[in-house]
């Protein structure tokens, strides 16, 4: 079956992703800047979609709950945002893909893309947050009660 959607639910987002290492540290760096800042107890920059709708978007609480993940306290940081752990691994993955020599690069590259294409790794993720968030919005999981 070769259908649109197919072709879009397996499409190699992620892996496409690490094979550009300008994008990739682009995302990398402005996502650390972010973390940064707020580890610092700086101002760092607020949700704008929470900024103009009133309504936390699918990511509100990460930030917080990865400084949690980064301080041992998993319990929290699962509490305030389930993907957290998620985050710290495309992080993991991306700062490797950035900096391993190109045979490895390669090689993590092509096992993303083997994931993305065969099983839709990126597009089951995707639809697991969104649907997280939905649940969120609901009542049915909490946001943190500083939103």
């Amino acid at each position: 079956m070769n259908t649109a959607f197919s072709q879009l639910w397996y499409a190699p987002a992620f892996s496409s992703l690490l094979e550009s290492r300008r994008e990739a540290l682009v995302l990398f760096g402005a996502g650390a800047l972010h973390l940064g800042l707020s580890l610092a107890g700086l101002p760092a920059w607020n949700c704008p979609i929470r900024a103009a709708t009133g309504i936390p978007c699918p990511g509100c609480g990460l930030t917080r709950a990865t400084i949690q993940l980064l301080h041992g306290d998993v319990a929290s940081s699962l509490q305030t945002h389930a993907f957290a752990p998620v985050l710290l691994l495309v992080t993991v993955f991306m700062i490797a893909a950035l900096f391993l020599p190109e045979k490895g690069r390669r090689l993590l590259i092509s096992y993303f893309k083997n994931l993305e294409t065969h099983y839709g790794l990126t597009s089951y993720l995707m639809v697991t947050f969104m649907l997280y968030w939905c649940v969120r919005l609901m009542g049915v999981l909490p946001f943190p009660k500083f939103f």
